[in-house]
């Protein structure tokens, strides 16, 4: 009789070990899918501004690119796509393989005078 009380005992103990294991786990898979999903949104944040800046220097344009085009499953709009990457990896090709100090610096001077231009352009509009 005592040994089945014990071996009651032992298995009630397991049992509680595990539903806070199990709790514990279920905390690390929250904070593991809370950091994914963050860092999904601040990629998905980086994507949209990078497109904000090609579109200030009017490349969708230049290739036919209008607003709501869907650049993946319309067949037209996906070659405007194509154009639009030509021309980014054109500027790859031409740029030299380690950027200097000095080249950064004028291709942000550069970038200042873009930015500065579109929001004087939005406060007259």
């Amino acid at each position: 009789m005592e040994t089945m009380d014990n071996t009651n005992t032992q298995v009630q103990q397991n049992q509680v070990k595990l539903n806070r294991l199990q709790a514990q786990k279920a905390v690390l898979e929250k904070k593991l899918k809370l950091k994914v999903k963050s860092a999904r949104k601040a990629r998905i944040r980086t994507l949209i501004q990078m497109g904000g800046l090609i579109n200030m220097v009017a490349l969708p344009n230049l290739c036919g690119i209008s607003d709501g085009d869907d650049l993946q499953l319309d067949l037209e709009a996906s070659d405007k796509a194509a154009v639009l990457l030509g021309m980014l990896v054109h500027l790859e090709d031409s740029l030299p393989p380690t950027l200097s100090d000095q080249l950064i610096a004028q291709f942000k001077q550069k970038g200042i005078r873009v930015i500065k231009n579109q929001s004087a352009q939005k406060m007259r509009s």
